[in-house]
């Protein structure tokens, strides 16, 4: 069995073509054979190649049709790069470090690919914080000549007996309101877990329904994540995020300590090639409108 890289050299000597690099994709997005995604239709005879023609219905389909890459007219051995250097770092990368890895001309494209991997952890890391999770909110500061901050809810998982903190979960939010507290809650935490909750009046209202409430003065475990994130996003990104991209940079810091957990750092990467393949592209025209 090969050793997962844990260099670009040895990465770069694993996947050192686009052959290898379509047959690595083309396994792991049909693992029982090729599936056409128009009729359905499986052919697991089907060689590996860029653009299949579906011996059914005659729809053409590309390795990287539906997927983050999907469109791209980069090599795949520069996504498996991208993926592999995004995935195995401790802290994280900005779009300028992208940039000299592929000496890439466009900052904008290297921008872009990061954005679309940070979408991906998002998707991937999609397991529910349960049991007992402690909740907090704080607003945190983007940096800027005008003030510009954010409110951020966050969800830790205490894990018992040892009382260490298991997965994160956080999210932006308009204002710290109940609606606004409780679709976070029922989205990101497993019904019939114990929630321990700051004891302020936007709590107050939070339904019972699905979960155990412990009031407490003392919530410092989720704050002391919100403050984390604060620091890790000025230390990597030095002040040059802004609130709508926010969410996506919450995803990859959640993703990172979520990962952790994982047995090794292979384990880390097919998670979020799983999220690459799962998800749709977004071009840079969508990822920087206002709506986003």
């Amino acid at each position: 069995m090969q050793r997962f890289p844990t260099t670009t050299d040895e990465f770069k000597e694993r996947f050192p073509n686009e052959e290898t690099s379509l047959q690595f994709l083309f396994a792991k997005r049909w693992p029982k054979g090729f599936e056409c995604s128009y009729c359905n239709w499986l052919n697991p005879e089907q060689l590996p190649a860029k653009t299949i023609i579906c011996g059914h219905c005659g729809h053409p389909t590309s390795v990287t049709s539906n997927t983050i890459m999907h469109g791209t007219k980069k090599p795949l051995s520069e996504w498996l790069l991208c993926i592999w250097w995004f995935a195995v770092s401790e802290e994280g990368h900005s779009a300028k470090d992208l940039q000299r890895l592929l000496k890439l001309s466009s900052y904008q494209t290297a921008w872009t690919w990061l954005q679309k991997l940070r979408m991906a952890m998002a998707s991937s890391d999609n397991k529910q914080c349960r049991d007992t999770v402690e909740i907090a909110t704080a607003s945190i500061f983007l940096g800027g000549e005008e003030k510009n901050n954010a409110n951020i809810i966050a969800a830790s998982e205490i894990i018992q007996p040892a009382g260490i903190t298991g997965r994160i979960k956080m999210k932006t939010i308009t204002e710290i309101i109940p609606e606004l507290i409780q679709n976070f809650l029922n989205t990101h935490i497993l019904q019939g877990s114990s929630l321990i909750l700051p004891e302020l009046d936007a709590f107050s209202t939070v339904s019972r329904n699905n979960f155990i409430t412990i009031n407490s003065a003392i919530v410092d475990r989720s704050e002391q994540v919100i403050k984390s994130f604060e620091i890790w996003l000025n230390k990597i990104h030095r002040g040059g995020v802004v609130a709508k991209h926010l969410q996506l940079y919450l995803d990859e810091f959640c993703f990172r300590s979520n990962a952790a957990m994982l047995h090794d750092t292979e384990a880390v990467f097919e998670l979020l090639l799983n999220g690459v393949i799962h998800n749709k592209s977004m071009s840079y025209k969508s990822l920087t409108s206002k709506e986003r």
